[in-house]
């Protein structure tokens, strides 16, 4: 009698980890599924399953298998088939190996081992997180707000402080009335500055809250 391990085509893999047969593709191109695990080539290949199956739990990504991946089955299958072979008597039966035991894992020891490296994946961030905040990375956006602020109203009073000068350059070269001159760029300029205070605050509304770090981003990716 010899033991065969149980394969499946890539469609009943997926099928039995209850993900897409695309899913199943980028698990073997990465080589998060194994050559070893693979029975044949080309479009007649086919997944050795539990070889795949202790592969993928032992390689998957926490966040792949608390994220998209949490309703992804890879606990351990059923038994491997018996397949009978037929005795010769006049010849001893051949002496076979007896197939690679894979260890089989408590789903819910698996489950506390990917909650713990969570845990510490989201640690590490964390720890990122305040590494760059002191080096200056990080500000808090009140005080950001509010140092724009400041910065744009003194700016606005240097131009609104620059219009006599400018009113008194204009009435002298045009030979025109410095008083009607400087009335007339004061009641434009607070037109100017009306639409200006409109459209950033509008700008200011649908601007995000937060702005994600690129750094850590790649890092959690």
């Amino acid at each position: 009698m010899t033991t065969t391990e149980l394969t499946a085509t890539k469609s009943e893999f997926a099928r039995r980890c209850n993900v897409s047969p695309g899913r199943v593709s980028q698990w073997i191109a990465s080589g998060q599924i194994g050559p070893d695990a693979i029975a044949g080539e080309g479009r007649s290949a086919t997944i050795k399953v539990d070889r795949a199956l202790a592969q993928l739990r032992r390689r998957l990504d926490v966040n792949q298998r608390f994220g998209n991946g949490l309703t992804t089955r890879l606990d351990a299958g059923p038994a491997q088939p018996q397949e009978a072979q037929p005795l010769s008597f006049d010849q001893p039966a051949p002496i076979v190996a007896p197939a690679p035991e894979i260890p089989r894992i408590d789903p819910t020891e698996e489950l506390i081992r990917l909650a713990k490296l969570r845990e510490i994946e989201f640690r590490n961030r964390r720890a990122a997180q305040d590494e760059a905040e002191r080096q200056g990375r990080y500000v808090l956006a009140a005080d950001a707000r509010k140092s724009n602020v400041q910065i744009a109203g003194e700016m606005l009073s240097i131009f609104e402080g620059a219009l006599t000068d400018l009113a008194s350059a204009l009435a002298a070269k045009f030979e025109l009335s410095q008083r009607d001159v400087l009335h007339l760029m004061r009641v434009e300029f607070t037109q100017v500055r009306a639409r200006a205070a409109e459209t950033m605050r509008r700008k200011g509304e649908a601007a995000p809250a937060t702005i994600p770090d690129p750094e850590l981003v790649e890092d959690a990716e």
